[in-house]
Order: structure tokens, then C-alpha cells, then sequence
């Protein structure tokens, strides 16, 4: 009886330890609010103001699984899985793909870094993620509105400025040595017979120091032929200087094809007013060749925290595009009647 007992103690220590090793957590964030459009082209022609709610804004509303495991030895087996929705009417983003914004599993170490399989961030995401106005504050896609080529939009505008999703991606990250890191990525096209048909490449090389940080990265995505490349490059920084944190970015998108090409400046600065109340502001240009007119964009922000998990912010962006109608929100936004638009938001962001 005394062995039977003992047994089931250690059966149990042993469950428990194995439980320790391991930990998988739900999160999620939903972003919702009423955006308000000036000049919206309309039926028939022309334009008018126009208020809708929209969903995934500021950042895109999403549920996801985060999972870990120790392996022993500095080792770490890890994966996420993670899906999209638009808060104001249930749907599923990223074309409905279940697991739409992210999905890989993979194995790291605290001495040489991480590498991760399947559907995942280029490079340049992480450059857009970390040193521009759409990721330092809820600005959000309100900073991600100037369009590279309007009229062809596959071309350029699906990787301008932040990057995108990779599927059938291999990815390392590697750990940081004296302040530096660094990443590659190879996304394959699986094409039988042509390696190259649909296949991305992107690279990353970044250094932080104490309130400093910088980082260039590289992507090149082929075409579904393998003849021709969307080229995207990047360049950017940020400084914590007390209670400012300025910081800039330079991108710049080229279809191999057809030569054109678009260069995005971004400069701004995020400022904490009190513990309370965040104040950011940027301002965006975009150079166009082939004689496309440029574009630039005016941002400003106020975000208040209610608590560690929930904020009210309150937006507005200005578009001048000498080149194309107008777009000052990405993705979901409304495009304008001319080359001119305003939009102002205001939103309520909850994290879990």
C-alpha cells in the first residue's frame, strides 16, 4: 500500500513538473471605433463626407495561442497561432483564412537565436513594427494610407511600407550579441520545376543600445512566373530622449518588372504627456518615378490609457496625392473623389 502511494506521489510531482515546463495562453485585442471621411467618392460620381464604424485601426482586432516548452538545455520548442476578425460585424480577416495573421511553430535557444516554420512576418514588418508612426501609437493604418501605384495595385502597393505575411516560410532570428542582431527569412514558392515561381527572400540587421535602436532590413518577393521581383528596402531608428521618442523611417518599394518604383520618408515623434496621455505626431512623403506626382501625409494622435490593457484614442490624418485619388487609411479605408481627404477617428482599444 505504502509503494502504491508512493508511486502515485510521484506520478503527480512528475505531472506537475512536466506542467511547469509548459504553458499555452490566450490573448487577443479587439480595436473598434467611428471614423469620419471627408470627400468619399460616391454613386454616381463626386464626393461626400461619410461616418462608418470601423474595426482594426489602430491595430487589427485579433485572437491568437501562444505556446512553450522546455527542452532542457537552454532549448525552447514554441509556437502561435493567430486569427483575425472585424469587431464591428464578425468577420474573418485575412480573406477568412482561419489562422489568417500568423501560424508557425518552432525551436530556439538563448545562445543562438530561434527558427520558426510556416506562415509568418517578413522583415520588413518588424522594421514597420518598431520604428514607425502606425506601430509607436494607435495611429494605426491612419499612417499607413499613402499608396505607391493606385492604378496597379499588386505592383507595389501589397508590400509598401510594413511588410506582409510569408506562407511556407522558414525564418531565424538570432540572439543578441554586444547589442546586435540579425534574421533571414525563405519563403518557398513550391512550384514544381521552378524554384524561384512565388519565392520571397528577406533579410534583417539590427543594433540597440540603451534608448537607441536601429535596424535595415531587405525583402524580395518573385512573381508567380519567378521573372520578375517586388524589392522592398528599409532603414530605421528611434531615440528615447525623456519623455520624447522621436524616431523616422525610410522604405522604399520597385517592381523589377515595369521599374517603377516609390520612396516613403517618415518622420515623428511620440511624446508622454503624463503617465496617463500619450501625444505622437509624423509627417510622410512619398517620391513616385515613371512621373507619378508625389504624396504626403500629416498624422496626429492622443492616446489616454484607462489601465494596462484598455485605451481611448482620438486621430486625424491628412492625404495630398498629386498622383492618385487620395486613400489616408489602409486596407479598409474609403478612397476620396480627388487627390485630397482628411479622416478623423475615434476609438476604444481592449487587449486580453
Amino acid at each position: 500500500m505504502k509503494k502504491t502511494l508512493l508511486a502515485a506521489a510521484l506520478f503527480a510531482a512528475g505531472t506537475t513538473m512536466a506542467h511547469a515546463q509548459s504553458s499555452v495562453s490566450i490573448y487577443g485585442l479587439i480595436d473598434l471605433g467611428l471614423t469620419y471621411y471627408s470627400n468619399a467618392v460616391k454613386t454616381g460620381g463626386g464626393g461626400a463626407s461619410l461616418l462608418r464604424m470601423d474595426s482594426g485601426i489602430a491595430q487589427g482586432s485579433r485572437i491568437g495561442f501562444k505556446g512553450t516548452e522546455d527542452l532542457g538545455g537552454g532549448l525552447n520548442a514554441f509556437f502561435t497561432l493567430e486569427t483575425g476578425f472585424g469587431a464591428d460585424d464578425g468577420s474573418l480577416g485575412q480573406g477568412g483564412l482561419i489562422f489568417g495573421r500568423q501560424s508557425f511553430v518552432g525551436i530556439g535557444g538563448r545562445d543562438w537565436g530561434s527558427v520558426s516554420v510556416g506562415r509568418q512576418y517578413d522583415f520588413m514588418s518588424n522594421l514597420g513594427g518598431q520604428y514607425a508612426m502606425g506601430a509607436l501609437s494607435p495611429a494605426g493604418s491612419f499612417a499607413w494610407g499613402l499608396h505607391a501605384d493606385a492604378a496597379h495595385a499588386a505592383a507595389l502597393n501589397d508590400h509598401i511600407y510594413a511588410g506582409d505575411r510569408t506562407n511556407n516560410s522558414v525564418k531565424y532570428s538570432s540572439a543578441k550579441m554586444g547589442g546586435f542582431s540579425f534574421g533571414a527569412m525563405y519563403g518557398l514558392g513550391e512550384v514544381a520545376g521552378n524554384n524561384t515561381a512565388g519565392r520571397t527572400l528577406s533579410a534583417t540587421g539590427q543594433y540597440d543600445s540603451g534608448a537607441f535602436s536601429s535596424a535595415l532590413a531587405y525583402t524580395d518577393i518573385k512573381d508567380a512566373a519567378g521573372a520578375s521581383s517586388t524589392r522592398m528596402y528599409g532603414l530605421g531608428a528611434t531615440y528615447q530622449l525623456g519623455a520624447f521618442k522621436p524616431f523616422g523611417v525610410i522604405t522604399q518599394v520597385k517592381n523589377t518588372a515595369t521599374s517603377a518604383k516609390a520612396t516613403t520618408y517618415e518622420l515623428g515623434t511620440v511624446y508622454a504627456l503624463t503617465a496617463l496621455w500619450d501625444l505622437s505626431a509624423a509627417y510622410q512623403f512619398q517620391s513616385r518615378n515613371q512621373g507619378v506626382g508625389n504624396a504626403q501625409a500629416f498624422i496626429a494622435m492622443a492616446d489616454y490609457k484607462i489601465s494596462k490593457r484598455t485605451d481611448l484614442y482620438v486621430g486625424a490624418v491628412y492625404d495630398r496625392d498629386k498622383g492618385y485619388n487620395a486613400y489616408p487609411v489602409f486596407g479598409g479605408g474609403i478612397q476620396s473623389a480627388t487627390g485630397n481627404q482628411s479622416a478623423v477617428r475615434m476609438g476604444i482599444r481592449h487587449r486580453f
